[in-house]
């Protein structure tokens, strides 16, 4: 059994396979005036050349039986872009529209002409300049002032072409073939102005924006310089570390030493008040809080938490106290007594502290 490019090879040397003859044309001239085009003016070579009439006639009829792969739709279409193109000065004829005329007996310039300042672009140009850019007729045409309309003929349209696209960039000074400087970018760049009052309104204070600038800077500088939207990325990165600074000051992670002067803040009030300890009682412990802590020169994360921690300590040995005394009929309890405890065990009790 045969392989497929055995197979293949059979049919290919088979001679009845091989077309009687082979369409032919111009590589040059199908990258000038069109693939379609250049196939067509093969067949309009071959019919117009055995007429001798000063006027010719094509026959789109003969065209198909050459060309069978287009109808007489498709050759009619091909025939009027070889005369809007000025290879061929023909017509359809008034009595058989299967039928053009030529105007003279020279139908197909084989030769690049010279031609003269009647030469105009053709409409399809035009519409196609229209479509693909926007550009209207009266500014196409306008352009033919100054488009050297000498040389060869089947080049002219896209010379053309590029002419009027070339006038209109100049005169548009579209942004798309402009080169913009880049941006500068080191150590004294500042955000823009509106960039500032977006910020500002935010309520965050200019000195620390000035402050958070080098490390913008920095950061962007070691990726390559500045991003087109350089100042959204500012208001960006501000408002990030904004959130972070604003969350340090409140939650600081930072150990510190006590402060003689520092107060619990409100929470600590609100939760101590749900375990039913009045304020007047949370003031009345800070004192000994405070003046012990100092002396220990101890740091800690978080006072309130230990000031907490020490409120609930007394509270409960205030309860305690309490309700021994109660139950002796209002005498103390012997382990509350001084007399009961030796001077060492007071001196080292700091159990109160939390």
């Amino acid at each position: 059994m045969l392989s497929d490019q055995e197979s293949l090879f059979a049919f290919m040397s088979n001679p009845r396979f091989i077309p009687e003859r082979y369409c032919t044309f111009s590589s040059q001239l199908a990258a000038t005036i069109g693939l379609e085009e250049a196939v067509l003016l093969q067949g309009l070579g071959n019919q117009l050349s055995a007429q001798k009439d000063q006027q010719s006639t094509i026959s789109i009829t003969a065209l198909v039986d050459e060309f069978p792969f287009w109808d007489t739709v498709k050759i009619g279409q091909l025939l009027q872009r070889i005369v809007d193109l000025g290879i061929l000065p023909a017509r359809p004829s008034s009595s058989d529209p299967l039928v053009w005329v030529t105007t003279d007996n020279a139908p197909v310039q084989s030769a690049p002409e010279r031609v003269t300042s009647t030469w105009a672009p053709s409409e399809h140009l035009i519409d196609l300049l229209n479509l693909n850019h926007g550009l209207t007729r009266h500014f196409t045409l306008e352009q033919l002032t100054t488009f050297d309309r000498t040389g060869d003929i089947r080049t002219l349209e896209a010379r053309f072409r590029h002419h009027v696209l070339a006038r209109w960039r100049q005169q548009q000074k579209h942004p798309a073939f402009t080169i913009s400087e880049p941006l500068r970018f080191d150590n004294a760049w500042e955000p823009s102005a509106d960039a500032k009052e977006i910020l500002v309104r935010a309520e965050m204070p200019e000195d620390f924006l000035e402050s958070i600038r080098p490390e913008f800077i920095l950061y962007w500088k070691e990726r390559g310089g500045a991003p087109k939207d350089v100042n959204s990325k500012f208001i960006q990165f501000a408002r990030q570390r904004w959130v972070r600074h604003a969350n340090s000051l409140q939650h600081s992670t930072v150990p510190e030493r006590l402060d003689p002067t520092w107060k619990p803040n409100a929470a600590v009030y609100e939760t101590l008040e749900l375990s039913d300890i009045s304020a007047q009682y949370i003031d009345s412990v800070l004192n000994e809080f405070i003046v012990y802590w100092v002396d220990s020169n101890e740091v800690h994360t978080s006072w309130n938490a230990k000031f907490l921690q020490h409120v609930k300590y007394q509270w409960q040995r205030h309860q305690e106290q309490a309700s021994g005394r109660s139950a002796a009929g209002g005498g103390a309890r012997p382990t509350d007594r001084t007399k009961d405890r030796s001077i060492t065990d007071d001196l080292s009790d700091t159990s109160w502290a939390g």
